[in-house]
């Protein structure tokens, strides 16, 4: 498990025993191996197979169901709080999946890889990517969480203005994007949606581009 994982389960279990509890009912949808600290159930839908997570899955003690974003097997607003950290970019589904989150919670939290960062992990070399994530998700227009198709087509799809083809040329140059991680501003990395009651969502067609 190494250092990292032992000290992220110490820090689990001194949270958990010595806070005190809210009595909140919160869901991690697609908990992997890092399951946010707050959680009190975990949903995931392949526990033996961690090709697209990279590490085995953590339960650390919550309960685990089994089952997708796109049909969560819970009553409506069941749940304070819902995570849904690097998920949608997976689903097949965004509109069911959307739906759902908003159906099974009151409030919740959604991450997912930003367009720059997933366009960029994948050039110049395909195999480099992310070939399992289906969407570029971004936040349109009034906060609206926009999905667009993330094809074959569009991945090296580069705006023509001067900034997208010079981010193109710092891609082609980098072996190892990750070295950027550590001079970007967080936002240039991930898209990110804090949302209560609901939220608005936008799924487009192949080729319809609005991304600069």
């Amino acid at each position: 498990m190494g250092l990292a994982g032992a000290l992220h389960r110490w820090k689990f279990r001194m949270r958990r025993r010595f806070s005190n509890p809210s009595g909140r009912r919160v869901l991690d949808v697609g908990s992997g191996h890092r399951p946010h600290e707050d959680a009190t159930h975990l949903v995931d839908l392949l526990p033996e197979d961690d090709a697209e997570r990279g590490k085995p899955i953590q339960q650390l003690g919550l309960p685990l169901l089994l089952a997708t974003v796109e049909a969560l097997p819970f009553k409506d607003k069941s749940f304070d709080y819902v995570y849904a950290s690097h998920v949608l970019e997976h689903t097949q589904d965004p509109v069911a999946a959307c739906k759902e989150l908003m159906r099974i919670a009151r409030a919740g939290y959604i991450e997912t890889p930003s367009p720059f960062y997933e366009q960029g992990y994948n050039y110049p070399n395909a195999e480099r990517g992310w070939s399992f994530h289906r969407w570029f998700v971004y936040l349109g227009e009034g906060d609206t969480l926009t999905f667009e198709p993330k094809t074959r087509h569009s991945i090296d799809d580069f705006c023509h203005c001067r900034h997208g083809q010079f981010v193109k040329r710092i891609y082609g140059s980098m072996k190892d994007l990750n070295q950027l991680q550590g001079v970007l501003p967080r936002e240039c990395s991930y898209t990110v949606l804090h949302w209560k009651d609901q939220f608005k969502f936008a799924v487009k067609q192949e080729g319809e581009h609005s991304r600069c």
